[in-house]
């Protein structure tokens, strides 16, 4: 039987060009993760040193975030989804909060 050779490379072929990151399908979502993980950066949350982490999530759900932020690098995706989680909303904290509430005693002048 005749065995087939192989060349071996030392890298990359200088004709291959590197896989293209997948497009986001909401540059929001993507904007956004971004975003927060600047807002916890500068606010001394990212710590620079990574945790292993290993998890089961549904493969469709990550799937789902993966194409939603355009990455299919799954740290990105688990990454971007807890930044998310973790930092703070404005429009939600302003909603919650007494900030630009009318006084109770309000009366629309008809």
């Amino acid at each position: 039987m005749p065995t087939q050779r192989h060349a071996a490379t030392s890298g990359p072929s200088p004709n291959r060009r590197p896989p293209a990151r997948p497009q986001p399908t909401s540059k929001l979502a993507a904007a956004q993760a971004a975003a927060a993980l600047r807002q916890l950066a500068a606010k001394g949350v990212l710590t620079g040193q990574a945790d292993k982490v290993s998890a089961r999530i549904d493969h469709g759900l990550l799937q789902a975030a993966a194409r939603k932020i355009g990455s299919s690098n799954t740290t990105e995706v688990v990454q971007a989804a807890l930044a998310a989680f973790v930092a703070p909303d404005p429009f939600v904290e302003w909603l919650l909060s007494d900030k630009d509430r009318l006084p109770a005693d309000f009366e629309l002048a008809i």
